[in-house]
């Protein structure tokens, strides 16, 4: 990460000067079908987060429409209250999906910060579509604390009833939910929603890339709503900052997925749509097999998307897709436990972990991304030292 360090003192001016981007307030139209953005703009700004889309950027008449999203990675975490001392021994689970982006960084991250507290931990790997059924599995082990990604409590609401009334707090990231302990057993929500960053981050990418006219369509599962409010998201931000932007969805399923029927699907989908110039995928693992399909097939759009792994950085570096998303995968398991370790002392939680955020950034060009390639995973685990950060924070270092 050497030419990363050396090129974020140059950024750091800009950044200010651009702000910090939040991810958008909600709203945006029904994604569970083809849509477009509106075409009436508001003609004010709105701030985002960590950066603000404005419409003085988009008067500037130049290819920057609106302020670029970050292309380097933070360097702290957003952690800073230490805690009185090492909390005391807890017994932990992990559900982990199918889905290989729950089985890479995400789980390291659980199980390392779990190994760093010195707490009891297991990994239970449960079907994507039978989450209430890994959630049983975990409550008959009573442990002290569960902790599960992407999937809403409604969808194993007689479980999430039995973990209150055991009272085993529940820790969620990736879902929509809001956390509520004592109606829906979930302790703490981070990468939610309002606090995605990616849409916005990508959103202003293909405005300032297209020079305000991009026409993207959006490849999401429907069963995840924080894939469905990616796509809102992005909605709102072109109707408000694009109007000759446009968005259509492409909606698969977690079997097209197993099945690898993904990449015909967007080919036909390609070939009856023309006018596509941007395939946006809400998360990286549903590109797989995509880019050799197009190829096959004639077809000549950007790729770009959400939450890159090795596979979309290898892809990255060999500049086969345009722009791709990172978020701090391995980091978020240690985030997650940092809640549970401050709960577990009648702590609060600290202000960032309050806003559901998860630190994210984009990478558009090879030779970033051939830097990432020489993570173990090959991919961005998170800002540089953060487990150390983590147990100076935890009193175990």
């Amino acid at each position: 990460m050497g030419k990363l360090a050396s090129r974020r003192g140059l950024l750091v001016l800009a950044l200010v000067v651009l702000s910090a981007i939040v991810l958008a307030a909600c709203g945006g139209s029904d994604s569970d079908s083809s849509s477009s953005s509106s075409s009436e703009s508001t003609g004010s700004s709105e701030s985002t987060g960590s950066s603000t889309v404005s419409e003085e950027g988009a008067e500037s008449g130049g290819s920057t429409l609106v302020p670029e999203p970050p292309t380097e990675p933070p360097t702290e975490i957003p952690i800073k209250e230490a805690l009185p001392e090492k909390p005391q021994h807890k017994n932990v689970i992990w559900l982990a999906c199918g889905l290989p982006a729950c089985q890479g960084y995400l789980s390291a991250g659980y199980k390392n910060s779990a190994a760093a507290l010195g707490w009891g931990f297991e990994q239970i790997n449960y079907d994507t579509l039978k989450a209430a059924e890994g959630v049983q599995q975990a409550l008959n082990k009573n442990p002290d604390y569960i902790f599960i990604t992407g999937i809403p409590p409604a969808a194993f609401e007689s479980q999430a009833k039995e973990a209150i009334k055991k009272g085993i707090p529940i820790f969620s990231g990736f879902d929509t939910t809001p956390p509520e302990p004592e109606k829906n057993g979930i302790y703490t929500q981070y990468a939610n929603y309002p606090g995605y960053e990616v849409a916005t981050q990508l959103g202003a990418w293909v405005i300032n890339d297209s020079e305000g006219k991009g026409k993207a369509a959006m490849v999401q599962i429907g069963e995840y709503p924080i894939l469905t409010k990616q796509t809102e998201e992005a909605e709102k931000l072109f109707g408000k900052e694009c109007p000759e932007c446009s968005i259509e969805t492409i909606d698969v399923t977690v079997e097209d997925v197993g099945e690898g029927k993904v990449p015909a699907k967007i080919v036909a989908f390609l070939q009856s749509h023309p006018e596509t110039e941007y395939v946006w995928f809400t998360f990286g693992d549903l590109a797989t097999g995509v880019y050799p399909a197009l190829q096959a097939a004639g077809l000549e759009v950007k790729l770009i998307g959400a939450q890159a792994n090795k596979v979309i950085n290898t892809e990255l570096s060999k500049g086969n897709y345009a722009a791709w998303n990172t978020q701090a995968q391995e980091m978020a398991g240690w985030l997650a436990m940092d809640s549970a370790a401050r709960i577990s002392e009648e702590l609060p939680l600290e202000p960032y972990e309050e806003t559901g955020n998860l630190p994210t950034w984009v990478i558009d060009s090879p030779e970033v991304a051939d830097e990432l390639l020489e993570f173990p995973e090959g991919e961005w685990p998170g800002p540089e030292g953060f487990q150390e950060q983590f147990e100076e924070l935890w009193q175990v270092k």
